[in-house]
């Protein structure tokens, strides 16, 4: 399977706090590698999901900070790499990607290079392999 990752930018809010991942404090150029951690998954399937959120039941990759809801996104990753890396926001107003709000209603297909607002959180999507 690729590696997909976020790369952490930066916060777009004037005031900012802290943001932790995975239990530690994440500073610009930080990297998330996208990987299925705790979410229950079949594995035969032709993509894997990873839910990028606050609660630590649910959410693959466990970001704790204002602005982050307990499910924020869920990521579809073709597991062969053939195909489009989708996203899904679960809640409206959430996440923006290249600046452009996107809906609970949508699907995006990310593309390597992808800047994702999360919060108020910027992030960039890339993808090797």
């Amino acid at each position: 399977m690729p590696s997909r990752k976020l790369t952490f930018l930066g916060s777009s809010a004037s005031d900012s706090s802290e943001i932790l991942v995975e239990g530690e404090t994440c500073l610009p150029g930080g990297v998330v590698a996208l990987k299925r951690r705790r979410s229950p998954w079949d594995p035969s399937r032709p993509v894997e999901r990873v839910i990028l959120g606050s609660n630590p039941a649910r959410a693959d990759v466990l970001v704790k900070a204002v602005g982050i809801e307990a499910e924020h996104v869920r990521l579809y990753l073709p597991v062969d790499g053939c195909g489009d890396n989708d996203l899904k926001v679960i809640v409206d107003g959430t996440v923006k990607v290249n600046g452009r709000n996107v809906l609970h209603t949508e699907w995006l297909a990310l593309a390597d290079g992808d800047e994702l607002d999360l919060g108020g959180w910027v992030f960039k999507f890339g993808q090797e392999g």
